[in-house]
């Protein structure tokens, strides 16, 4: 009863449809003026060639006619208004124009298509459309044929027909191609699957164990090495790293040495996308390998680097794959900012490609150039206050020179005391020479050292007292 019923339904819906396919047809004045793509782009294509053919004869005839002005001058009018016509269709639009957007080649598979399933989503709806075109054309072909059989002497001819249906056999090739395509696509699908991807799986897992024994190895070393030294020599970490992971590079090479080119492609994609995404953690890894051969800084050495106006000085403790790990030091420069010191300071290893940074430890004997200046009044004997200040660097044995200067105000002589000293003993040897020369020059009457005008005022005041 049920299939009954939906047969019924099924012709009188077919039966409606023709009743309006007629009704549309007897309603239309002129068939060609359907909104049907296939008749449209048949229209086109005709009246534009109808219009070249024009134009051609057109131009042979102004050839015939050049001694004719008059005749001439229509020709030429003629030939104006079929020009602007032809402005009016598109010259290439043709039926196997309409299919060439349906030619689908059968693209290698990885891994991103393999789960998203790009190229099937492209070909399946690329299918679906060119059924849907498909019906079209048999729309356009049984409309035709409709017309031509109510009008014997309409615009449609046989020749229109027949063109149309003819093309069937185009648009049925294509389809199977199409078809063929998805075939074959399922079939790569299930190859990749089956040759690719389980051994990239398998590679992935074993990665991962490989790896977590590493980090267990490491682990039980560095627990070893502590107990057995005081310091850790992250000499030895690195280089057991460096072999890991070179290990690890050339296993990977052997084992995809028959897809070398699929991995170098691979490799390349992601590496440009991982670049983009994870630039300063590409520049700090690259700058620590830079790091560990260049030998420019090492555990222990001390440096100073600058942050903005600021700076900062401090031993080194570790250098990692990401970080250089620095304690601060106090310092004689600091020695304002000296409640802060003593804080452990974390800097990208990329700093040393976009940065200026100082290494004291690597100058011979780890010397550095000291500086301590005093102000003087311009009615000394600058002789004396040389030959003292001689007398005190030469009893602290470090090789020093002594100038002088005016200063900004032009009211007062400095003098610049520049010595050589280990910047290890930087600030303990600066205290120690300043209160010596201080005390030598204070013991001296001629010598008369430049006081600021606030210590002068507080003199003031505490002898009023």
């Amino acid at each position: 009863m049920m299939r009954k019923f939906l047969y019924l339904l099924l012709l009188s819906s077919t039966l409606l449809f023709a009743v309006e396919q007629s009704e549309n047809i007897e309603k239309s004045k002129n068939i060609w003026d359907s909104k049907n793509i296939w008749i449209k782009t048949y229209v086109n294509n005709k009246n534009y060639y109808t219009i070249i053919n024009n134009i051609v004869k057109i131009e042979q005839k102004i050839k015939k006619n050049k001694n004719n002005q008059q005749e001439l001058a229509k020709l030429k009018r003629r030939l104006d208004i079929q020009k602007s016509k032809l402005e009016l269709y598109e010259r290439n639009k043709s039926f196997d124009e309409l299919l060439k957007e349906y030619k689908f080649s059968v693209p290698e598979i990885t891994a991103y298509d393999y789960f998203y399933k790009n190229s099937k989503n492209k070909l399946v709806k690329m299918i679906d459309h060119l059924i849907d075109m498909k019906n079209e054309l048999n729309k356009a072909s049984s409309l035709l044929n409709s017309y031509y059989e109510k009008n014997k002497n309409s615009s449609v001819s046989l020749e229109d027909i027949k063109y149309f249906e003819e093309f069937l056999e185009n648009i049925n090739k294509t389809y199977i191609n199409l078809t063929d395509a998805r075939d074959l696509l399922d079939k790569k699908y299930e190859e990749y699957y089956n040759e690719k991807l389980q051994k990239h799986l398998i590679t992935l897992m074993l990665l991962v164990v490989v790896y977590t024994f590493y980090r267990i190895f490491l682990f039980i070393y560095t627990l070893i090495e502590t107990k057995l030294k005081n310091d850790i020599n992250h000499i030895h970490r690195k280089i057991i790293s460096l072999i890991f992971y070179s290990i690890i590079l050339v296993a990977l090479v052997v084992r995809y040495l028959e897809d070398f080119m699929y991995i170098i492609t691979f490799l390349s994609v992601v590496a440009a996308a991982l670049t983009i995404a994870l630039r300063e953690v590409i520049l700090n890894i690259v700058a620590s390998i830079y790091i560990f051969f260049s030998n420019m800084i090492r555990v222990g050495d001390r440096i100073m680097v600058q942050f903005e106006t600021k700076h900062t000085i401090g031993d080194i403790q570790d250098i990692s794959l990401m970080k250089i790990k620095l304690h601060e030091i106090e310092d004689y420069s600091n020695l304002k900012e000296i409640k802060n010191v003593g804080r452990t300071i974390f800097i990208p290893n990329s700093y040393v490609f976009t940065k200026v940074f100082y290494n004291y430890s690597r100058k011979k004997d780890a010397l550095i150039n000291d500086l301590i200046e005093f102000e003087f009044k311009s009615d000394n004997d600058f002789e004396v206050i040389e030959k003292i200040t001689k007398e005190v660097l030469l009893s602290f044995n470090v090789p020093h020179t002594i100038t002088f200067t005016l200063n900004n105000l032009k009211t007062g002589v400095i003098g610049l005391i520049s010595y050589q000293v280990n910047y290890k003993l930087a600030s303990k040897m600066r205290g120690e020479i300043s209160i010596k020369l201080l005390q030598a020059y204070n013991q001296n009457e001629n010598i008369k050292l430049k006081t600021s005008k606030a210590a002068t005022k507080s003199n003031t005041d505490e002898a009023e007292g």
